[in-house]
Formats: structure tokens, sequence, C-alpha cells
């Protein structure tokens, strides 16, 4: 059941992204190159929405089969298709930033209400359970990791070879303590970003799309809440195996801010796209980020599975050098 479906949201979403090729370039929904792009020629955006259409598929057919809980497909589709319609709105129309943060904030509560549990957070032998702390906390963090999302997906492929090997080293963590009650979840996700992945890889053909890039922050943003709350995996084991995009966006937004930038404007200021203009290519970077995940981050993020009291540490560990580069590469500054 796992392997046919997860063959299926693969070739399902390689389909889906083809017609929303077809229809970006019918209707002129093209990211256009401009002075802060990180591409020259106008590309299709919007293909994300077929990794959207793919997983509720992927969700949906499970629940038919009594293979998975409603309450948790509800848990997931409800506020994830209010994040990647007002993306995919976005595209078409561009909404006020404030008008977005209103609905993504009411996406994250609404998440959260639906949720069953939230997960503890562990600092050394101090563990802190108190929703009143929690919940905010993990609001605000659902939001801040959609955006990221989108701000990150600024070169091709990245946003997708982030996610797919963030999901599978959080896979084979799980694996390789014998908890297999999420991996066909983890794999149903993972599939169709696969299928996109195609498309999107360097040089693009479509572009994900505020809805997809979106969406997608937000799916990881939960399935982190849930596999943390009812498994092995905690949420400094999601944080470690998050590091590239959280590290390259927050440092880059505080250096904007502090220098006195319009910091929330579009820019070209992030590490990564600073890498890809100095050598010349987008697919460099891309596999840049799957080797650091799959060499560094996941080991790191697999001892916080054994040791969840010092994962404050070990995501110190796996930050320092991450934040390293962004300071070599001058994230943040003005560029030329």
């Amino acid at each position: 059941m796992t392997a046919l479906l997860t063959v299926f949201g693969f070739v399902c979403s390689i389909a889906l992204t083809y017609l929303m090729r077809c229809y970006s370039l019918k209707y002129d929904v093209l990211d256009m190159p401009v002075a802060r792009s990180s591409h020259e020629t106008p590309t299709p955006r919007g293909g994300g929405m077929a990794i959207y259409a793919t997983v509720m598929l992927l969700l949906i057919i499970p629940g038919w089969l009594n293979q998975l809980d409603w309450s948790l497909i509800l848990t997931i589709a409800i506020p994830g298709s209010m994040v990647a319609f007002i993306g995919f709105w976005d595209d078409h129309h561009p909404i006020n930033s404030s008008h977005r943060l209103i609905v993504h904030s009411l996406a994250a509560i609404v998440a959260l209400w639906l949720l069953p549990g939230i997960p503890e957070l562990s600092f050394s032998h101090h563990i802190v359970s108190n929703p009143f702390v929690l919940l905010p906390l993990y609001a605000g963090g659902l939001v801040w990791l959609l955006n990221l999302y989108n701000f990150m997906d600024g070169i091709d492929g990245i946003a997708g070879a982030e996610a797919i090997t963030t999901l599978l080293a959080a896979a084979a963590i799980l694996y390789f303590n014998h908890e297999t009650e999420w991996l066909p979840l983890l794999f149903w996700v993972a599939a169709p970003i696969g299928g996109f992945l195609l498309w999107n890889w360097a040089p693009a053909k479509i572009f994900m799309g505020d809805g997809g890039s979106g969406f997608l922050g937000f799916l990881l943003g939960m399935l982190a809440l849930i596999t943390s709350a009812y498994s092995i995996l905690n949420i400094w084991t999601w944080l470690i195996l998050f590091a590239v995009f959280i590290s390259d966006t927050t440092w880059t937004l505080i250096v904007r801010f502090t220098s006195g930038q319009d910091w929330h404007q579009a820019h070209r200021s992030h590490s990564y796209q600073i890498l890809a203009r100095k050598m010349g290519s987008h697919a460099v970077i891309s596999h840049g980020v799957i080797i650091i995940n799959l060499i560094w981050l996941t080991p790191i993020a697999a001892m916080t599975a054994y040791r969840p009291e010092y994962g404050w540490l070990l995501a110190l560990l796996a930050y320092f050098p991450l934040l390293i580069i962004c300071w070599f590469c001058d994230a943040g500054q003005q560029q030329q």
C-alpha cells in the first residue's frame, strides 16, 4: 500500500506539474526576471500547486481505505489549504503582506487547535510542557517556517531538495529506531515533491510559486509537530534538519533589519543566492544543500532521538558552521 501510493504520488505530481506549466503559460502566470532575480528568462510559476493537489490525494485515499485517521487528515488539509490558496492567489494578483500574514496566522491557529497533542520541549533536564508557552511558540514557528520557505525558494531545485532530504532523513531516523508508524506519511509527502523536482531542477521549466512554497513549509512544520508528539523524533530533531533554511533566512533578515534596509522587500542577499551567482550555477548550490543535509545535519539530528535533553546543544553545533557561511558570504548586506 505504502509503495503503491508513493509511486502513484510521484507519477501524479509529474503529470500535474506539466498541466500547471501549460496553465501558467496560457494565462501568463510568469515570473519575470528583474534586478533582484536569480533567473534570466520568464518562467512559469505555480507548479507547487501540483504538490498540494497530490498530497491531498495521498491523504484522502488512505483515509477512504481506513489507513489514515481522518482527524489527522483534516489537521493537515484545512490549514494547509488556507496557506496554499492564499499563495496561489498571490501568484496571480499580488496581495498585501499584512493580509497574507493574517491568513497565515489563522492557519497556524486552526492547525494547533485541530492537533490532538502538542510536543514537549526539552532544555537539558528541564521539560517545557505548559501550553500557554508552547502554543504561541509553535504558532509563530509555523508562520515563520512557511514564510522562510518562500524566501528560500529562489534558485532552481533548492526548495525541493531541502524538503526531500529532510523527509528522508527523518524517515531514516525513525526506521533505524524501529518506529515505522509515520514512515508512510513521510514517503507520501516526499513523492510529490520528487515529481515536481524533475521539472524544477536546473534549468527550471517551472517555479514552485508562493502557493506551493508556503504550503510546503507549513506542511513540513505540521509533520514536525505531529511526529515530535508521537514518535522518537522531537522538535530539536526537526530544527536541526531545517538548519540550512532557518540559518540563512534568519541571519539575512537580522542583518537587513539592523542595517536599516527595507527588510520585508524582495532581495537577493541570502547566502545561497550569493553563492549561486559566484559559482554561476543553481545546481551546484542545490547539490550542496543535499550534501549538508545528509552528511552533516542528519547524523546530528539522529543524536537528538537518543538524547533529547541535549538537543539545544546539538542544535548549536549544527548551526554554527552554517552561520559562519552566512557571515563569510555577507548575507543580508546590500548587493550591487
